[in-house]
């Protein structure tokens, strides 16, 4: 009695068969864009074809060859130009087919290796230059350059473990690599360019990137102009990547509002919080201690962000700053939340301003008419009360060591 095939099993075969030319056209694209692999893969089904041929040729002779595996082994071995002479052909046929692949391996061997090794040479420049494209996933995007680039590096690599970052600027690669060779131990990677060009973040492979931070650059032109180009930046990257975080550093406090319709997570101002710190120290020096201590990396206790345990939704803040102070020996200040989400008019200015005008177009381009899965307003509830109820996309802010 015939066996009948059951239907899991005939739909295996169908999408095995449906799979099969995808990957037949996967191998032939990868061919048209090289060169050496075409012609490797020449070489080697011509090597193929002169064994299979040279043992029907020497099959029947008497001579050394009567096998594939023998074949096989003759060209191996005159390929790499070792010569044992266990096995050699005996037929004229054989010998014309011995001469041909002896020409071939003196010719095309040495044209392969250079090419590999030119391929290597010339991606290993690219990658220097800052010209390689970036393959890395869910890593960091630092756009631009100023003087606390040390700093933010440093404070990432205090932050996360093993991080993959990716630096993008006009920087001279000369400078660029001595940077690199300071931080050797995290493989820091570079694109060389102008950070606001879509060109040149697809290099940085930016559609992966898990965050995005940039700087209010002092070395692509005048530093007048330096949010703007932070601006630009932020909605080409938002509209590569509506799910990455967005960290921008802006000069002038005015242009926060734009850099945030533009879909910045975050702006921050350069020198915002420097009265307030003056102020302090002439009437409150304790408060600017304190202040200096939660945000310096050197110090024991920091301020820190952290998830909130799931069976803590629903329950009161008090509940969980007993829970951080008994188990974690930290001392809970507030929740941070990411908020409602956001329609493009609800971040725009009501007078539509020129650069608002523009953000809003670029938007309605992208056809992001509803920002809800890439923009909502962030939120820290510092000191709420014992008495609040925690919610489900609560992050607790919290001292600890």
């Amino acid at each position: 009695m015939a066996s009948k095939t059951s239907p899991k099993t005939k739909q295996t075969s169908l999408s095995s068969l449906r799979a099969a030319p995808s990957v037949f056209r996967s191998i032939l694209q990868l061919l048209s864009r090289s060169l050496i692999l075409r012609v490797a893969l020449i070489v080697l089904l011509l090597f193929i074809a002169s064994a299979i041929a040279v043992f029907y040729v020497e099959r029947d002779s008497g001579g050394s060859i009567d096998s594939l595996g023998e074949a096989f082994w003759w060209l191996i071995v005159t390929v790499a130009t070792v010569g044992y002479g266990d096995f050699t052909p005996v037929t004229l046929s054989g010998r014309i087919i011995a001469s041909i692949l002896i020409i071939l391996c003196v010719g095309l061997i040495p044209f392969i290796t250079a090419q590999l090794a030119s391929h290597v040479v010339t991606r290993h420049l690219r990658e220097e230059r800052g010209l390689e494209k970036i393959k890395a996933k869910n890593h960091t995007l630092l756009c631009g350059w100023n003087e606390h680039i040390d700093s933010i590096l440093n404070s990432i690599l205090a932050k996360q473990e093993n991080p993959e970052i990716v630096l993008v600027n006009s920087l001279l690669a000369d400078k660029m690599n001595e940077l690199i060779l300071r931080y050797k131990p995290i493989k820091l990677r570079f694109v060389h360019g102008d950070f606001t060009s879509e060109a040149i973040l697809e290099l940085a492979n930016v559609r992966q990137a898990a965050s995005v931070i940039v700087l209010s650059d002092t070395v692509q032109g005048d530093i007048s102009t330096a949010d703007e180009r932070v601006v630009l930046a932020t909605l080409a990257i938002k509209t590569m990547n509506p799910q990455a975080r967005v960290c921008v550093e802006v000069a002038n406090a005015k242009t926060a509002p734009h850099a945030r319709r533009a879909g910045a997570s975050e702006v921050i101002v350069h020198g915002e919080h420097d009265p307030y710190l003056l102020a302090s120290a002439a009437v409150a020096e304790g408060v600017v201690l304190a202040a200096r201590q939660l945000l310096s990396l050197d110090e024991e206790n920091t301020l820190q962000q952290r998830a909130i345990p799931a069976e803590f939704v629903g329950r009161k803040f008090g509940e969980l700053s007993a829970y951080f102070r008994e188990k974690q020996k930290a001392i809970l200040i507030g929740l941070y939340s990411l908020g409602k989400s956001l329609k493009v008019e609800d971040v725009l200015g009501g007078d539509y301003s020129l650069i608002d005008e523009f953000i809003k177009r670029k938007f309605k381009e992208a056809g992001k008419e509803h920002l809800s899965s890439q923009l909502k307003i962030p939120q820290a509830n510092l000191n709420p009360g014992d008495e609040y109820v925690i919610q489900p996309d609560d992050v607790a802010l919290l001292i600890s060591k």
